[in-house]
């Protein structure tokens, strides 16, 4: 593998990190809006304010593991899992052509590429790791 690769790789990992970002705080800066997304887009209904903290404090979490890049395959794994399965939840707002088609959500499509492509090459992911 070449070299010059580590740069690439650790600016994809510092965007994937920055589109994250925004999500992650505002479950702590407007819990009311990641409740009403929860419950418009995944069908959750009913979820404490308490529940929005602690997912916002483990997703903060992760996101610090993964800007670190550390335990790569965990935590690049699990920002890999979380991020696709949230994505395919949401199916009916990636159909081109449909009525609920919403291209805001199109966006999560070429950050999921990126996800996995850092996934598959975290052992060349060196520049500004933990675990190199």
């Amino acid at each position: 593998m070449p070299s010059n690769i580590q740069i690439p790789l650790f600016f994809t990992r510092l965007s994937i990190a920055y589109f994250l970002l925004p999500w992650v705080l505002m479950r702590f800066v407007k819990p009311e809006n990641a409740k009403g997304i929860a419950a418009k887009y995944y069908k959750i209904s009913s979820m404490p304010e308490i529940a929005t903290t602690i997912i916002g404090v483990l997703w903060l979490l992760l996101l610090v593991a993964f800007v670190a890049g550390f335990k790569k395959r965990i935590s690049y794994g699990l920002v890999l899992i979380i991020h696709t399965v949230g994505t395919l939840w949401t199916l009916p707002y990636l159909i081109v052509g449909t009525s609920t088609a919403n291209l805001l959500f199109f966006a999560a499509i070429p950050v999921i590429g990126a996800m996995w492509l850092l996934y598959a090459l975290r052992e060349h992911d060196t520049f500004l790791s933990i675990n190199k």
